[in-house]
């Protein structure tokens, strides 16, 4: 066993919560890669079981933390998309200063237009994904209030009692902002991503001129210069 492992497995049967402290289910398991490394945390969600990857998990103040997989794909895709665009302005400049042969600068803009092309594909998934999580978000929003609704009406009625209601509205209200605060995160990443991956506006740098020969910058200076007299009247 890996000490990756043996820190990890303490976790297992303990709560787990999501960056927005909401506790989420149990871990019932994990997962290594070949080399002894953490590959997927699995965690029992009330009945329902869910594999989070590596890349989703965080440790914080000995709780294990997860992130949600709209924001890793959408942090994963701007990293990719704006180091397309640098290696972009990279080869431009590398072609302007005389750094790499054409055919060079060539082969890479067509590798890198290429990777523009995937991620253009994978900018039109994102942003379904993000719509889709936003209208999952607000239906989770509205079931809540609704509830607390009923729950207001009940002790305003006298039907439950003041204790109750404390409890039950205090939990509500955490998790309905809670909520809220995962709608705002989405709704800010959407509109970080609205505009789709372009290749940048770079124009091909003009080979540099070779400089005038010094032939050519005396010709025309060694033709004879012809002087033509006219003469005045009364001089013949």
């Amino acid at each position: 066993m890996t000490l990756q492992y043996e820190a990890l497995q303490k976790f297992i049967g303990k709560p787990a919560k999501d960056i927005y402290h909401r506790y989420i289910g149990y871990v019932v398991g994990i997962t290594l890669d070949s080399n002894g490394c953490l590959n997927s945390v699995g965690v029992d969600r009330g009945g329902s079981f869910e594999e989070f990857s590596s890349n989703q998990v965080i440790i914080e103040d000995e709780t294990l933390v997860l992130v949600p997989n709209w924001k890793t794909e959408a942090e994963k895709f701007r990293k990719e998309h704006d180091l397309t665009l640098k290696r972009f302005q990279a080869l431009d400049e590398l072609l302007k200063n005389h750094e790499i042969p054409e055919y060079v600068y060539n082969e890479l803009c067509s590798q890198y237009k290429n990777s523009l092309t995937k991620l253009e594909e994978e900018h039109k998934a994102l942003i379904d994904g993000l719509n889709g999580r936003i209208r999952e978000l607000e239906n989770h929003i509205h079931h809540l209030e609704r509830f607390l609704g009923h729950l207001k009406v009940q002790h305003k009625a006298g039907e439950i009692s003041d204790e109750t209601y404390k409890l039950a509205s205090e939990y509500l209200n955490s998790v309905i902002d809670k909520t809220i605060q995962e709608k705002k995160d989405v709704e800010n990443t959407l509109n970080l991503l609205v505009s789709p991956p372009k290749e940048p506006e770079y124009n091909k740098p003009e080979p540099a001129q070779e400089p005038p020969k010094p032939e050519e910058l005396t010709s025309g200076q060694d033709e004879p210069l012809v002087v033509k007299v006219v003469s005045q009247p009364g001089e013949e």
